[in-house]
């Protein structure tokens, strides 16, 4: 397990009123599930899951949610776009 720093940004933030939280997690997909546990399923009435998310590892781009995760790696978790 990999002790991670996760960012949350737009919609995430506002609906568990988190800026950044302190996860352990061995893959990208396992962050969701920790999250979930972390701050509670009442925070995240959605079901925030990686494909609701735009993800980014040290400042990367992350498409994979099977990507393995190191110690002190930093995760930000932005809303996808949207418009009208």
């Amino acid at each position: 397990m990999a002790t991670v720093k996760v960012k949350l940004f737009g919609v995430f933030r506002v609906d568990t009123r988190t800026a950044e939280v302190e996860l352990e997690a061995e893959k990208l997909k396992d962050v969701f599930t920790a999250l979930h546990e972390k701050l509670g399923g009442a925070q995240l009435d959605s079901g925030l899951q990686f494909k609701d998310a735009v993800v980014y590892r040290n400042g990367e781009p992350c498409a994979k949610k099977s990507t393995k995760l190191a110690d002190g790696d930093e995760l930000w978790l932005l809303s996808p776009a949207s418009g009208g």
